[in-house]
């Protein structure tokens, strides 16, 4: 069975640049992608009057959806099939899930703050956490049409267990042996900083191939979220890999959450990795 990567799609140039990224990473494992977009379908609590033509008008409507997600679909450069579903965006991805057991689910994240909205859905936070599914952010404005090759791993230094679905991420990870920093963010410029446990926890997962205490690099005297970002420009990163706990997986994606924080500013693609405590 191919591994297959499923993109949640708003028909956006956000969502195009996600999709040319996953398209990347799936070429190398001969695998697929699954384009699903979710039709928001117009209140039929409206005036019966008006209902025959708004039936009409959103038949017309999903059927030009479908249309432009076949066309996307096929321009890509490994096998991908279109998804243009009318439920409720939760049921969508949970029925996506368990269809295809995807190795990620992606999201492209608009330019313009403006529109992170479309881009990337309130509604998709609680259904992504509760999937536990690795999810890639990928910029509308991300240039490099390279697979990683610097990876950056962000670690707290405290001990985790990732979750299962995760582990299918070995055989990509593999495949595109990155050269990988596992980066530490202390925000005291003196004293113990446990980086030395931080690189411990990120080798015991053998996600990342071989590290060293050369793989170590750590950021003082920075906030965690600003430490990272530093990190990645100094680094020169082309992905970011965030390990997200439980009470944290993308809860505050639009609140105050060093993942929150990451997703929105990073320049680089991001990679949420969801853990268990």
């Amino acid at each position: 069975m191919k591994s297959t990567f499923v993109v949640l799609t708003d028909l956006s140039a956000a969502a195009e640049k996600a999709q040319a990224y996953t398209a990347r990473l799936a070429a190398r494992l001969q695998g697929r992608l699954v384009l699903l977009h979710v039709y928001l379908s117009i209140d039929p609590l409206r005036n019966p009057a008006e209902l025959v033509l708004t039936t009409a008008a959103e038949l017309a409507g999903r059927e030009q959806a479908q249309a432009a997600l076949q066309q996307q679909a096929r321009q890509l450069p490994v096998p991908a099939e279109a998804e243009l579903s009318v439920d409720t965006l939760a049921t969508a991805v949970a029925k996506a899930v368990r269809r295809h057991q995807p190795l990620l689910l992606a999201v492209g994240r608009a330019t313009q703050p403006a529109r992170l909205g479309p881009a990337l859905p309130h509604a998709v936070v609680p259904v992504l956490r509760a999937a536990r599914y690795p999810v890639l952010l990928v910029p509308e404005s991300w240039p490099d049409a390279a697979l990683p090759q610097r990876v950056l791993v962000a670690a707290d230094g405290h001990p985790f267990t990732i979750a299962a679905p995760v582990q299918a991420l070995r055989e990509l990870l593999a495949a595109l042996r990155p050269t990988t920093a596992v980066v530490h963010v202390a925000p005291q410029a003196h004293g113990p900083s446990h980086g030395d446990m931080a690189l411990k926890s990120v080798w015991s997962t053998n996600l990342f191939g071989p590290l060293t205490s050369n793989s170590l690099y750590e950021v003082r005297e920075e906030t965690p979220a600003d430490g990272i970002l530093q990190a990645a420009r100094e680094l020169n990163s082309q992905l970011i890999v965030l390990l997200a706990r439980p009470h944290t997986f993308l809860g505050g994606l639009f609140h105050r959450s060093v993942t929150a924080q990451v997703l929105r500013h990073s320049p680089v693609p991001v990679l949420v990795l969801p853990t268990v405590d």
